[in-house]
């Protein structure tokens, strides 16, 4: 249940599949946090804790209000942590379980300045991404690991 810690100034480039030992997790950098992956919407949900998307508009009740985001795609598919493909900026989906509605896109890693994949940071447990209908923010509070 070994984790797989990668520290200092890195760029990962080409095709690279990280196999922690069974139970580990790969995470990043001198604070330990892990690295996002990408999930199916029918996976525990990534963040629990994003503002409602409000539409239609009051009086009407919203379509799915649901606080739940996932991230669906990175823009990364080239380096794996296991068979999930590690986050460096990617689209998130907000809404209920199997089938979020409302689009939005991963911010700029914040809590991992120097691992990156092609220059681009490893997004990183508690980065944040925008919810394009809403324009809030979810704060991603579990990597997808398994």
């Amino acid at each position: 249940m070994a984790d797989l810690t990668l520290k200092g100034t890195l760029n990962l480039m080409g095709t690279l599949t990280f196999k922690p030992s069974p139970g580990g997790k790969l995470k990043i950098g001198n604070a330990g946090l892990e690295a996002l992956v990408e999930v199916m919407p029918g996976d525990p949900p990534q963040c629990t804790a994003a503002p409602p998307v409000i539409l239609p508009p009051p009086p009407a009740s919203p379509l799915q209000p649901q606080p739940t985001v996932w991230i669906v795609s990175s823009f990364n598919k080239t380096v794996k942590a296991g068979s999930k493909c590690i986050v460096a900026l990617g689209m998130a989906m907000q809404g209920q379980s199997g089938a979020p509605l409302w689009p939005g896109m991963l911010l700029p890693s914040s809590g991992n300045p120097t691992v990156t994949v092609n220059h681009v940071p490893i997004n990183v447990v508690n980065d944040m991404a925008v919810i394009f209908p809403s324009g809030g923010s979810a704060a991603f509070s579990a990597s997808g690991q398994t």
